[in-house]
C-alpha cells in the first residue's frame, strides 16, 4: 500500500477526481479497518509530500485540505464509524431460491462484504489503547489469528461449500443469526434530513435537528438489521445443505413414524392374540366345567335311579317274602310295622348295603319269579333294628350337644347379669336413667339402645352401660315400686329409685314392667282387655299382606277409643315384650 501511495500524486488529480477518493485513499490508500496508529502514519507521510512548508502552495491548498480532512475524520472513532458506515458499500442481497450451483457464488461475497460491519471490525476498537480479545488460533472455520501487528484477530466462520462439515455449516449461520452490526447512521441521517446542526440558530433548534437525525438513524438501523436478517433467511432456504440435512431428517422422522407404527400394530396383534387365546382357554374352562357338571349330574341322576331301583326291589322283595312266608315264621307281627322296617332301611342305608339285603332276599330273580327268600326276613329285621339304634343314639347325641350348648349359653348369661349385678349403680346414672326412660318413651325404634347411649354420654363411667343393664335396672326399680319401695336402689339410695321408677313408670303404665316397654309399650293410655281382644281379632282379620295403611285403619276401626297409630305401638310393644321372655 505503501507503493502505490508513492505512485499516487494528488496534485495530478482534478478536483473531481479529489472528491472522488475516500480518505483511505487519500490517506495513500490504507486498509478501511488500519489502525489509529497506522492511520497516523499515513498522515504524517502524507504531510511530507502535501504540506505546504514542503510544497510552497499556501494554506488554502485543495489537496492539503482534503489530507487534512481525511485524518480529521479518521483519527475521530465516531466520525470515522459513521464515515465507515456508509462509504463504498453495496447494500444488495440475493433475492433467494438459487439453485445449488449458483448458491455459493452468489451468497458467498455477500456474507464476505457484509462482514464490514461485524463487531470484531468496529472502528472505534481500532485505537491504540483498546486491548485485542485474547483466544486460541483457529483455521478458516472460525476463531482467531495472529495480526501483521501482533494482536490476535477474530476469524470468522465462512460459508464454505458443498464439502463443509454440517457443525461448521451450523456455526457459520449461527454466527450470522446473532450478528451484531456497528454500522451507523448518523452521516446518512444527517444527508437524507438535510439538518446541520452546526448551523442551528438557537439551542433548541439544535436539539430539535439532532432528535430528528437520531430519530432517522435508528430507523435506518432497524432496516439494516431486517436486511441482515432476510439475508441469513434465504441463504439458510436456498442452502443445498441444509436441504439435504432436512430431508434427511425428513426421512429420519418419516422412518421414526412407520417404527413406531409398527411396534403398536405388533402390540396390538399380540394384545389381540393374547386376548383370544385367553378367551378361547376360558370358553375351553367353562367347557370343560360345563361337561364335568353335566357328568356329575347325570352321574348323580344315575345313583338316584339306581338307589330307587334299589329301594322299590328291596320294598318288593320284603312284601313278597312276608306274604309268602308261612304262618309259623312271620317276623314281624304285622304289615305296618314291617313297612316302618323297611322305610327306615331305604333312608339309612347307602346303595352297597341296599344291594346286599336285595340278594340276601334273592335279587331281580326272585322279582321276576315272585319267590322271595324269607329265610333271609329276619337278617332285614336285625339290619331295621340296628339302623333304629344307631338313628336314636345320634339323636341322642345330638340332644346332648344341644344341652350342652343351652347350658352353656346360661352360663355364660349368667356369668353376665352376675358381673352386672356386681356393679352399683351412682345417683347420677340413676338420674341419668330416668331422664333417658323420659326422653325416649315407649315406641321408638331401638329404645333402649338409645337410653343406655344417653346415660353413658351424660354421666361418662368408666365402663359403658349395656341397654340390658338399663333394662334389668329399670325392671328392679319397677319391682320396688310394685312392692311399695322396699329394697335396696343401689348406691344411689331409695329417693333416686322412686324418682326413676315415677319417670318410668308414665311410659308404660303404672304395674308394667320393662319388658313389656322395651319394644315400645302401648302408648301413654291403659289398654283394656275388650281393646286388647279386639286388638288380636283385627289382626288375625286383616293379615299382613295387604296394604299396610288400609290394613291398619281397618284394625284401628274395629278398636274403640284407639287411634291407628295407637294400635300400631301397641303390636310393637306385645312383640318386643315375647321377644324378651325368649
Amino acid at each position: 500500500s505503501e507503493k502505490k501511495a508513492a505512485e499516487r500524486d494528488l496534485f495530478a488529480l482534478s478536483s473531481d477526481d479529489l472528491s472522488d477518493l475516500s480518505h483511505y485513499e487519500i490517506l495513500g490508500d490504507i486498509p478501511m479497518h488500519s489502525s489509529s496508529e497506522r492511520v497516523k502514519r499515513a498522515y504524517r507521510r502524507a504531510c511530507l509530500k502535501y504540506h505546504p512548508d514542503k510544497t510552497g502552495r499556501g494554506e488554502e491548498d485543495e489537496v492539503f485540505l482534503a489530507v487534512k480532512a481525511s485524518f480529521d475524520t479518521l483519527s475521530d472513532p465516531n466520525k470515522r464509524k459513521s464515515y465507515d458506515s456508509t462509504v463504498d458499500f453495496d447494500d444488495s442481497i440475493p433475492k433467494g431460491g438459487e439453485g445449488e450451483e449458483e448458491f455459493y457464488s452468489a451468497y458467498g461475497p455477500v456474507f464476505e462484504r457484509n462482514l464490514r460491519f461485524a463487531s470484531f471490525n468496529d472502528p472505534t476498537r481500532n485505537v491504540e489503547d483498546t486491548p485485542k480479545p485474547k483466544g486460541k488460533k483457529k483455521g478458516k472455520k472460525g476463531g482467531r489469528k495472529a495480526s501483521s501487528e501482533g494482536a490476535e484477530e477474530f476469524v470468522p466462520p465462512e460459508l464454505g461449500d458443498d464439502e463443509t462439515d454440517m457443525g461448521d455449516v451450523h456455526k457459520f449461520y449461527d454466527f450470522w443469526t446473532h450478528f451484531e452490526s456497528w454500522r451507523d447512521f448518523t452521516l446518512k441521517a444527517t444527508e437524507l434530513t438535510e439538518h446541520d446542526v452546526d448551523m442551528a440558530d438557537s439551542r433548541d433548534e439544535k436539539r430539535w435537528m439532532a432528535k430528528e437525525i437520531d430519530r432517522k438513524a435508528r430507523a435506518m438501523k432497524k432496516e439494516e438489521v431486517a436486511r441482515i436478517a432476510l439475508l441469513v433467511e434465504r441463504a439458510m432456504a436456498a442452502d443445498p445443505r441444509l436441504r439435504r440435512e432436512r430431508e434427511q431428517e425428513r426421512e429420519e422422522k418419516r422412518k421414526a413414524a412407520e417404527d413406531k407404527k409398527k411396534r403398536k400394530a405388533e402390540e396390538e396383534r399380540k394384545k389381540r392374540e393374547k386376548r383370544e387365546r385367553e378367551e378361547k382357554e376360558r370358553a375351553e374352562k367353562e367347557q370343560r366345567e360345563r361337561e364335568e357338571k353335566a357328568k356329575a349330574k347325570a352321574a348323580k341322576e344315575q345313583e338316584k335311579k339306581q338307589m330307587r331301583k334299589a329301594r322299590q326291589l328291596l320294598r318288593k322283595l320284603v312284601v313278597s317274602g312276608y306274604q309268602n312266608a308261612p304262618a309259623g315264621k312271620k317276623v314281624w307281627d304285622d304289615m305296618e310295622s314291617m313297612n316302618d322296617d323297611v322305610e327306615l332301611l331305604c333312608d339309612a342305608l347307602e346303595m352297597t348295603h341296599l344291594t346286599e339285603l336285595t340278594d340276601a332276599l334273592g335279587g331281580s330273580d326272585a322279582e321276576e319269579s315272585g319267590r322271595t327268600d324269607f329265610s333271609a326276613l329276619p337278617a332285614v329285621q336285625e339290619c331295621a333294628d340296628k339302623a333304629r339304634q344307631l338313628k336314636g343314639e345320634k339323636t341322642r347325641e345330638a340332644k346332648r350337644e344341644r344341652d350342652k350348648g343351652r347350658a352353656a349359653a346360661e352360663k355364660k348369661a349368667a356369668a353376665a347379669r352376675a358381673a352386672r349385678a356386681t356393679r352399683s349403680w351412682t345417683k347420677e346414672e340413676l338420674s341419668a336413667l330416668a331422664k333417658g326412660v323420659k326422653k325416649y318413651p315407649p315406641g321408638g325404634a331401638n329404645r333402649w339402645d338409645a337410653i343406655a347411649q344417653f346415660v353413658n354420654n351424660l354421666c361418662k363411667p368408666d365402663e359403658p352401660r349395656t341397654k340390658e343393664e338399663c333394662i334389668e335396672k329399670y325392671n328392679q326399680l319397677a319391682q320396688q315400686k310394685k312392692g311399695g319401695g322396699k329394697g335396696s336402689g343401689g348406691s344411689g339410695g331409695g329417693t333416686a329409685a322412686s324418682a326413676a321408677m315415677t319417670v318410668a313408670s308414665t311410659g308404660a303404665g303404672a304395674g308394667k314392667s320393662a319388658t313389656k316397654s322395651a319394644g315400645g309399650g302401648g302408648g301413654t293410655d291403659d289398654w283394656t282387655e275388650e281393646q286388647d281382644k279386639a286388638l288380636q281379632e283385627g289382626l288375625a282379620k286383616f293379615p299382613a299382606s295387604m296394604d299396610k295403611n288400609e290394613r291398619w285403619s281397618n284394625i284401628a276401626k274395629g278398636v274403640g277409643g284407639k287411634s291407628k297409630k295407637e294400635c300400631v305401638q301397641r303390636f310393637k310393644a306385645i312383640r318386643e315384650a315375647l321377644k324378651q321372655k325368649k
